[in-house]
């Protein structure tokens, strides 16, 4: 759980591991949907977890996150 003592990186490392498990469900659900345009939503969703995460994991690869 985040509150005033949780730093950015603790917040972002958190936030991975949501999109993570995010990813994992919505790759599931891909897998037991039975019509085919749900199907694709969860595929399309689980690709967004996955872009959400290479963007959390690149804040942490700035420079000012270097500073906490």
């Amino acid at each position: 759980m985040i509150d005033e003592t949780t730093t950015p990186e603790e917040a972002i490392r958190m936030a991975i591991e949501r999109e993570k498990g995010s990813h994992e469900f919505y790759t599931q659900a891909m897998k037991i949907a039975k019509h085919p345009g749900t199907r694709q939503m969860f595929a399309f969703l689980a690709k967004e977890e996955i872009k959400h995460r290479r963007m959390l994991e690149e804040e942490l690869n700035k420079d000012y996150m270097k500073e906490m």
